[in-house]
């Protein structure tokens, strides 16, 4: 070796710089010290970090494979427990063999003693004993083993039959002492011992090239083949495509090998080699061309020993877009309402829902109109719960809640620097966080003149332009908007585009208010009894006649704000009518209509007297108590419509029929 490769000021090595100024880790298993002097003996401490053990033979396996997890990159080995080792771990092993040489020399040593002499071999290693028996010609007994279970019995038979020098490794030696014997240890030549530790440093320079290549290789597949860029770890250029030269405007070749800082500073290589962190999804200008750069570091036993990166085209960044739409949805933008959850007993709403249905299967707008408080909104979101794009997005924006210019910024979004106050970095729109999905407009029949025109050209052109912005982004929306104003008389009026409407109103669904579709009450309050655990007879007949006869202008909204009031404040009590009434004159709009003032329980006016209770001898059940006030309610219906059945059927919400077959005694209202 000459010497150590000087380490660049930032403390990362490039990936040129030759395997070996990392030094190699070995660790020499061996039974014997003898053999561990000999080898730490020919090791260069320059090149070589050098970790022996001594152990028996039956441990070193389980050793070998510890050190491996540790990170030593060869296990050395000698004789028979090399084998051993090699044979069992299927890791990178250099054993030192014994040669027929060095086992001459140990019988030779011992012979010297005038001593009768057992050599022990591993079993892979008897070949040639009786080679060296009859060049020596000497009365030489071999000891064959697989384990030290079987040396130890071998060696102490051997003594038994008269051998008192034993010649093979450290374990046999000992072996020999504990049954007063003396042993000679076969150790390796010089030559063999610098061949070994050799071709141990060949072993883990191929290994370490091995890994840096399949690391290069991993990564690279990791991200995709666009434009693609390779970085040592000091900013060198070593690798790059044609589609990267392409989206650059320039020519790499020449800088092959040179500095290019300029360069991989701009694409976020430079902080990478830094930080050792990956950069992903970071949007770049470079000679007016925008691109998407994925940068990730290259690791070689923990070291930064380079960077790559990817280019995408400017184009392709609706890939960025689509993750970005999966974690907004991630984030809460769906929708929470399926059409199971819409009651619908009345024919007006059952004639909706199977209209809505079928809208929902296309993709056309769809304009829904109704007073505040019909579940408007509710509907939209069991509109794209069954549509194709119930995967993608569901946004939702009341736009009569913002004024003017705030309202533009969040839907179409803004550039940084656009108007006072505008998020550093811009901030994408509604429109766009929408792709692929729905978006909801509510209360559309509000938005300015202004923001009219705008609305026509996301909806005719399929695009959107940021408020101070200069470029056009696609979007691909589903839109449903809803009103409780009568467009076309806005439209008439010249307060609302007639082609904004046209392209709002491609599908239009009407939900009647809650006074036109009174069988649904039961339904719409049954929620709000499960919750607070209530029975339906907490709800008299005389209580169920005053609902259906109030007007409800506030629809669903008013009905379920009455009846949760009533159900908290009832408590334990069964009913309380008296309660009621007073909800319902504090809750109830005082400029609507005037109802009827029906009679409590019992045919008796709710007053002090009475104490707002139901009468507790009425031994009628509860049906045949509301078919009773149901049949009191069409008629006191009919006496106010001069009998006229068509009016009185409409007010009811009910058919003419229903209506016939109420008064003859049959199912009516509650049917």
């Amino acid at each position: 070796m000459n010497g150590s490769h000087p380490i660049p000021a930032n403390g990362v090595r490039p990936l040129t710089m030759p395997n070996h100024q990392k030094k190699y880790r070995f660790a020499l298993v061996s039974h014997s010290l003898e053999v561990v002097d000999i080898v730490r003996r020919y090791a260069n401490p320059e090149t070589d970090d050098l970790f022996t053990t001594i152990v028996g033979l039956d441990d070193a396996v389980d050793t070998a494979k510890a050190l491996i997890q540790e990170g030593y990159e060869v296990i050395i080995g000698h004789g028979g427990t090399g084998g051993l080792i090699a044979k069992s771990i299927g890791q990178p092993v250099v054993n030192i063999p014994t040669s027929m040489l060095e086992i001459v020399t140990a019988i030779l040593k011992a012979d010297n003693m005038g001593s009768k002499i057992g050599v022990t071999s591993f079993a892979t290693e008897r070949e040639g004993f009786d080679i060296i028996r009859n060049v020596l010609k000497m009365d030489l007994q071999q000891i064959v083993f697989n384990s030290q279970k079987e040396l130890e019995v071998g060696v102490k038979k051997a003594i038994e039959n008269g051998v008192t020098m034993i010649v093979g490794g450290g374990v046999s030696r000992k072996i020999a002492a504990r049954h007063h014997a003396r042993g000679v240890i076969i150790e390796p030549g010089r030559q063999i011992v610098r061949e070994a530790l050799s071709q141990a440093r060949a072993l883990a320079g191929a290994r370490r090239r091995e890994m840096e290549y399949h690391e290069r290789l991993q990564t690279i597949f990791k991200i995709m083949d666009d434009g693609m860029i390779c970085v040592d770890a000091l900013g060198r250029l070593n690798f790059y495509n044609r589609t990267a030269e392409s989206m650059l405007g320039m020519d790499l070749g020449p800088h092959q090998d040179q500095s290019v800082s300029a360069l991989t500073d701009s694409l976020g290589l430079i902080d990478v080699l830094a930080s050792g962190a990956k950069k992903t999804d970071a949007i770049i200008k470079l000679q007016d061309n925008e691109l998407v750069v994925n940068c990730l570091p290259i690791l070689i036993d923990g070291r930064v020993s380079g960077a790559v990166s990817l280019l995408r085209e400017g184009r392709t960044i609706q890939d960025l877009d689509r993750k970005l739409r999966e974690r907004i949805y991630r984030k809460g933008f769906i929708a929470r309402h399926t059409m199971a959850d819409i009651h619908a007993e009345s024919p007006g709403m059952r004639t909706l829902i199977a209209r809505a249905k079928k809208f929902a299967q296309t993709e056309a707008a769809v304009l829904i109109c109704g007073e505040t408080g019909t579940g408007k909104e509710f509907l939209s979101h069991a509109l794209h719960h069954i549509s194709r794009r119930k995967k993608a997005p569901f946004v939702a924006i009341n736009c009569a809640a913002l004024p003017e210019t705030l309202l533009e910024s969040e839907l179409f979004g803004h550039e940084e620097g656009a108007f006072t106050g505008a998020k550093k970095g811009g901030k994408i729109g509604l429109f766009e966080l929408a792709n692929h999905g729905t978006i909801f407009l509510d209360e559309i029949g509000d938005i300015s003149p202004r923001l009219q025109v705008r609305f026509l050209r996301v909806l005719e052109n399929k695009e959107v332009m940021r408020v101070g912005g200069d470029k056009i982004v696609p979007v691909d929306v589903r839109v449903i908007s809803s009103t409780h104003k009568d467009l076309r008389r806005e439209v008439q009026a010249g307060r609302f585009r007639k082609d904004l409407y046209y392209r709002l109103a491609v599908l239009r669904l009407n939900i009647p208010p809650l006074r036109r579709r009174l069988q649904d009450i039961p339904e719409l309050l049954a929620p709000l009894l499960k919750r607070y655990k209530k029975p339906l007879s907490c709800i008299t007949p005389a209580m169920f006649e005053r609902i259906r006869s109030y007007h409800w202008p506030g629809n669903i909204r008013e009905l379920k704000s009455v009846m949760e009031s009533y159900l908290i404040l009832l408590g334990s009590r069964g009913n309380d009518e008296r309660l009621f009434l007073e909800l319902f004159e504090e809750y109830g709009d005082p400029a609507a209509p005037p109802a009827s003032q029906p009679k409590m329980a019992n045919d008796t006016a709710l007053s002090p007297a009475a104490g707002g209770h139901a009468d507790e001898n009425d031994s009628r059940t509860l049906a045949e108590q509301m078919e009773a006030h149901k049949r009191n309610l069409i008629r006191q219906t009919l006496h106010r419509c001069g009998n006229n059945k068509t009016l009185a059927a409409k007010k009811l919400g009910i058919s003419t029929n229903t209506l016939w077959r109420a008064l003859k005694g049959g199912p009516g209202l509650f049917a």
